[in-house]
């Protein structure tokens, strides 16, 4: 560009200031200057004064007048067109500005057509005003998704909530040119009938020749154009999903509707819903302007939208998202990385190239060498410790784990509260409250309680305690965090005085590791609960149970500290007193140890695992974590339907450059979805890892990629993207890693780093990404844990195979441990051979000890059971 061009373009930016912008986008969104005076709330004359002047600035006409209306001028309109991506891109520069100097607060405007209102927005705008009410919502209605898109575009509204219906194979999602698309949830479609159904699924051709309620409101037409029905006489027309369910209940005809259009409703004898064969899906996304994304009003309102998921509504889906809600729920305490007040978020560009360096800095790391292990901690002095300080990684909002289940809830809530049994340092169960337990058949457990448990206010523990703590545990309102893990419970009962039956609806054979604090076992006194009216883990109701500690005092967000009580039945632990402090910054976590203020320290992150290595007043230990990355392919997406494009991608993957350089060896490079730990009932650990090497490999070959790719449909190669949470960094970098070995053989794969809620939200079989991470954490190592997640009915790669559904079908009953752990391997190996999902690395948790603190049993089960119990007090 010449000198004299730059001097054009500057004198042009000069002359444009953001309200004249603004007011050339009403006149062209309203026809006329008095209409584009009365939407901004100014006089008409000042509207007429700043095109005026911005037209003498530029010496060009913008606005062409008639006696009764006014449009733009071709130049008038590029400038409106730009507009609001300017308006974006100053407002998120002026609201970090005021975050810097402290003048806290924002705007953000939704829109959105009435029935989504119903299903998602509301709930959207509620949780808004009750997180942040600093933050000021409207809600704009929307004639339909295209008049919502079209506000977003034109800068009326900063995020449109739209929907669209998918059937089983697509392609990515198209996005409207400088918007960026959020996948939220998806809904199946389900049929409303009182016709007899067999089954969880019915094929909508059956239902042809009978009467259909259609209309706008309704999924009805969307149905008929699938199969090719034409709308009959008999057919009813309406125009809100709710009065087609209506009619629908009343027999008048078969509805098709989204899940979320039932909510709520109970269904009369006669009616049923049940999902269609194929599936099709309801889709709900949030679109906002490229640089309004950057907004932290509008980044917050995407990430509690992400946050939203909707009810299962027939049995077909009931444990695809019982399972989903159920790895979500280890993510709710995981700590997010600190907002900074001075530094934006980075563009996808400057993101790339920042990952370059992050890539090839991180995989440096292979010069430095590993520091020496720790020396072995010192001998049990025996000598009591009245005082440890421990820093959590996260900040709890509620001790309640039925309430908030994040890995960090299960670590606090196992020092006040047991379960009816135990978990050990390898994983097998122990007795609890239970002193022993049998299973009489296929379907129940008998469980009997020890006669010397009390709460720590002194009073019994009871089978109506049980019974109560339990049946909470399963209702989905009070306990969201954990009624997944008893949806298979049929009866709950007192059967003698201390004497407990639990009965399943089929055969579980995860179920008895269940009923531990690993689980959903967080026994509690029926008296305590019903004084609190159920809100219990709060900082007025704190937290009852019949382990060795009592809460003393719980400040949310703050800290929580506990003391050593007489009334537990086991041996009186050496510990006195524990506060543990909440502090996610991990600066702030490092500073404190580095002055001596902290015995124990969660999750040391691995970018600061050296400098915490060279303290000098604590070690750290590194332990499995029970935890599995890998990639998996959404096979509805193309080009990932095709089995080279998968294959390419597989031998793209570098998993032991990841483990070595990466991780700096504090994890292992995975053979398998299935961890070693969790084979840990049949096999030892080198039986374990044998048999998991012998699940087909892609080994790392990237001329053996290029080959698949070239076999493949698209042989010229794609361009493709992949979302990592941003609380997982080290994900962020693996992925540029890969991003760069698949740049060799044509494949251009974008890496963009989401909050948890959105990366949470994709990964869904109706998400817009055809490769995503899946990074999964375990609390009870049970082997069929992932596999069922990431293969069974539902899963994210929207790949089911009959074989592999049997094999888990089977698995799920088969009592024998090696059995049991055998079908699964045969489950691997079929999904292994099409490269459905793609192991990367068996993750490690580092734990930091001041180095007079001793723990007896440290392992990846450790912080499931009462933990504290194996502190000591370390000699020399």
């Amino acid at each position: 560009m010449y000198e004299g061009d730059n001097a054009e373009t500057e004198a042009v930016t000069r002359a444009l200031d953001l309200h004249s912008l603004r007011i050339l986008v009403a006149i062209d969104q309203h026809g006329s200057i008095s209409a584009a005076a009365r939407a901004l709330g100014i006089a008409q004359p000042t509207v007429t004064q700043h095109v005026q002047r911005l037209e003498a600035r530029l010496d060009a006409a913008l606005v062409a007048r008639t006696p009764r209306s006014a449009r733009l001028t071709p130049v008038g309109a590029i400038l409106a067109a730009h507009a609001p991506r300017i308006d974006a891109s100053l407002t998120a520069a002026a609201t970090e500005l005021a975050r810097a100097l402290g003048r806290r607060g924002g705007t953000v405007r939704l829109a959105a057509a009435p029935d989504t209102i119903d299903h998602v927005v509301a709930a959207a705008l509620g949780q808004l005003a009750d997180e942040l009410p600093d933050i000021v919502a409207s809600l704009i209605e929307a004639v339909d998704d295209a008049d919502a898109l079209a506000m977003v575009h034109d800068g009326r509204a900063d995020i449109a909530v739209t929907t669209d219906v998918t059937g089983a194979a697509r392609h990515p999602a198209l996005q409207r040119s400088g918007l960026r698309g959020v996948f939220l949830f998806a809904e199946e479609i389900i049929a409303v009938t009182a016709v007899p159904v067999s089954g969880a699924r019915i094929d909508p051709a059956e239902l042809a020749d009978t009467p259909w309620i259609r209309g706008d409101g309704t999924m009805g037409d969307v149905v008929a154009a699938a199969i090719g029905r034409a709308e009959a006489s008999a057919d009813l027309v309406v125009s809100r999903p709710h009065a087609a369910v209506a009619l629908a209940l009343h027999g008048r005809g078969t509805a098709f509707v989204a899940e979320g259009d039932l909510a709520g409703r109970v269904l009369p004898s006669g009616v049923r819903a049940v999902a269609l064969r194929p599936a099709l899906r309801r889709r709900t996304s949030a679109s906002t302007l490229v640089e309004a994304a950057r907004i932290p009003a509008v980044a917050t309102a995407l990430r509690i939208l992400a946050s939203h998921r909707p009810p299962a509504e027939t049995d077909a889906l009931v444990d695809a998202r019982r399972r989903s809600a159920g790895h979500r729920a280890r993510f709710q305490a995981a700590p997010t990385p600190k907002e900074s007040a001075t530094m934006p978020l980075p563009s996808t560009s400057r993101l790339l190239k920042a990952g370059a360096v992050a890539v090839a800095g991180a995989l440096a790391l292979a010069a430095c060498s590993s520091p020496a292990p720790n020396e072995s901690t010192g001998a049990d002095t025996g000598a009591d410790i009245d005082h440890i300080t421990v820093a959590l990684p996260g900040s709890l909002s509620s001790l309640y784990v039925g309430q908030e289940a994040g890995i960090l809830n299960y670590y606090i809530a196992s020092i006040v509260q047991e379960g009816l049994v135990s978990i050990d340092a390898q994983g097998r169960i122990q007795p609890g409250l239970a002193e022993s337990w049998e299973q009489t058949d296929d379907i129940t457990y008998v469980y009997e309680l020890r006669d010397d448990a009390k709460f720590q206010d002194g009073t019994d523990v009871t089978a109506d305690d049980v019974v109560f703590s339990l049946e909470q545990a399963r209702d989905e309102t009070a306990s969201p965090g954990l009624a997944y893990y008893l949806s298979n419970v049929d009866t709950i009962e007192k059967t003698g005085d201390s004497e407990v039956t639990i009965t399943l609806t089929a055969p579980d054979a995860a179920f008895a590791a269940n009923m531990s604090t690993g689980g959903a076992a967080f026994i509690t006194s029926q008296a305590f609960w019903e004084a609190n009216d159920g809100a219990v883990g709060t900082a007025d109701s704190l937290l009852l149970g019949s382990g060795p500690y009592q809460v003393t005092e719980f400040a949310p967000d703050s800290h929580v500290t506990f003391e050593r009580v007489d009334t537990w039945w086991g041996e009186l632990p050496k510990v006195k007193e524990i506060t543990v402090e909440f502090v996610p910054d991990e600066s702030t976590r490092l500073i404190a140890a580095q002055s001596g203020e902290l015995d124990v320290a969660f999750n040391v992150p691995l970018a600061q695992s050296q400098q915490w290595e060279n303290l000098d007043s604590m070690r750290v230990e590194y332990v499995n974590d029970l935890s599995y990355v890998g990639l998996y392919f959404n096979t509805s997406v193309a080009p990932f339907d095709d089995p080279k494009v998968r294959e390419a991608f597989a031998h793209a993957v570098d998993r032991d450059a990841y483990v070595d350089k990466l991780l700096r060896g504090h994890g292992e490079a995975a053979t398998a979805i299935m961890t070693p730990e969790s084979l840990g009932k049949a096999y030892d650990a080198d039986e374990a890892r044998e048999k998991l090497a012998g699940i087909p490999q892609w080994d790392f070959d990237l001329d053996a990629a290029k080959k698949a790719l070239a076999a493949s449909s698209v042989p010229d190669g794609f361009e493709t993207e992949i979302l990592t949470p941003n609380t997982g960094p080290q994900l962020g970098t693996a992925a540029q890693a890969l991003a760069q070995n698949l740049a060799e053989i044509g494949i251009t794969l974008n890496v963009r780093e989401v909050p948890i809620e959105e990366w949470l939200a994709s990964l869904d079989a109706s998400g817009d990404h055809g490769v995503n991470y899946m990074w999964y954490f375990s609390t009870l190592g049970d082997p069929g844990e992932v596999p069922g997640y990431v293969l069974g009915p539902g899963n994210p790669s929207a790949w089911e195979d009959p074989e592999v559904l049997d094999l888990l079908a089977q698995s799920s009953v088969e009592s024998d441990p090696a059995s049991r752990i055998d079908l699964l391997l045969q489950a691997e190996t079929i999904q292994a051979e099409q490269a459905i999902n793609v192991p990367l690395w068996w993750g490690q948790s580092a734990t930091a000890f001041a180095n007079d603190l001793g723990m007896r049993d440290y392992s990846s089960f450790a912080f499931i059971s009462s933990w504290p119990t194996q502190l000591y007090r370390a000699g020399k």
